[in-house]
């Protein structure tokens, strides 16, 4: 066995929770804390003129921090239909944990030809309760790519999956 395969298998072990139902209540021994919630949203680039349609995970990782994979199609209102996918992960606070910030990688493909990395930075409201199964939400978004930053509202829905 190689030593990547060891250490990816020993990462997977580390990250696993304790029992599925800790996973799904948010009890005590599992590494993920509370429900996974998946969403479908929709925004508007205002640099690129395109609209976009995407879906995302709400993954709890520790109490306030969530990881948030992410994938969106871009529909420019001249030109070739694009996509991105990110990888980020956000703070949640205010009340009710009701505000939320963060950050992570972005992969844009808006030409059909090259694949560019980069980095989003974001903020959004959730106006519903923590305990609510499905929540609305409005996000401020921005992709930092190819020596751009391009403004996104987003807005979009999560469904609580399982519990």
């Amino acid at each position: 066995m190689t030593r990547a395969m060891i250490v990816v298998l020993a990462v997977a072990f580390a990250l696993l929770p304790g029992t599925a139902s800790a996973q799904r209540r948010g009890g005590g021994g599992g590494f993920f804390q509370g429900s996974l919630e998946a969403g479908l949203r929709t925004g508007r680039d205002f640099e690129n003129h395109a609209w976009s349609l995407g879906a995302l995970m709400r993954i709890p990782f520790h109490q306030k921090l969530e990881l948030r994979p992410s994938a969106d199609a871009f529909f420019p209102e001249h030109g070739k239909t694009g996509w991105q996918a990110n990888g980020d992960a956000d703070i949640m606070f205010g009340p009710g944990r009701t505000v939320y910030g963060g950050g992570g990688i972005a992969l844009v493909n808006l030409d059909g030809r090259k694949t560019w990395t980069g980095y989003n930075l974001f903020f959004g409201l959730i106006p519903a309760q923590a305990e609510a199964k499905t929540k609305p939400f409005v996000e401020f978004r921005w992709t930092f790519v190819n020596n751009t930053s391009p403004f996104r509202l987003v807005a979009g829905v999560t469904h609580r999956i399982g519990g």
